[in-house]
């Protein structure tokens, strides 16, 4: 059966850095972007770019599931605001398609004065780590999925540890 990795964590926490390293590490995975489904200047969620989203992710999800070679699809992605109504939609219409996978969810954390390094050394700027600590760093908390702190790891590590996760 296909399955969904879905990795979430608060805004720096490597959850795209360790998609993509799982990615690299494990054949017959894709890894879905969603930075990139939802890249539109100015943005902001109104009910038309969410639908918008919806489908990018939508369709990128539907095609690397329809695809015989892939195994494992891995979503880095973040819930907070109203990104986890936008997440449980797309699910939904894959569910309405019957698109046959498993969910597995593992929620990245780190220190905050790691998340701070990655996010200065990524080169985001002052007000955008002030924002993303004070919205997303302890969002996380409360959620009952597996967890991994990546504060002393490597990206590949983290990937290894998520594998031995998912069946």
């Amino acid at each position: 059966m296909k399955k969904l990795l879905t990795i979430l964590g608060p805004n720096g926490v490597g959850k795209s850095t360790t998609a993509k390293a799982f990615v690299e590490q494990y054949e017959n995975s894709a890894y879905v972007d969603a930075e990139w489904c939802r890249y539109m200047n100015p943005f902001s969620f109104t009910e038309e770019t969410k639908q918008v989203v919806i489908k990018n992710l939508y369709c990128l999800l539907f095609n690397y599931f329809s695809c015989s070679k892939i195994n494992t699809v891995v979503f880095p992605y973040g819930w907070h605001g109203e990104r986890k109504c936008i997440y449980d939609r797309v699910i939904e219409k894959l569910k309405e398609q019957k698109i046959d996978f498993e969910e597995y969810i593992i929620v990245l954390d780190c220190s905050k004065d790691e998340i701070m390094r990655r996010a200065i050394k990524d080169g985001r700027d002052e007000e955008r780590i002030k924002r993303g600590l004070e919205n997303t760093f302890l969002f996380y908390n409360d959620f009952d999925y597996p967890r991994i702190n990546t504060t002393n790891i490597t990206p590949l590590d983290v990937a290894k540890q998520i594998r031995l996760l998912i069946p």
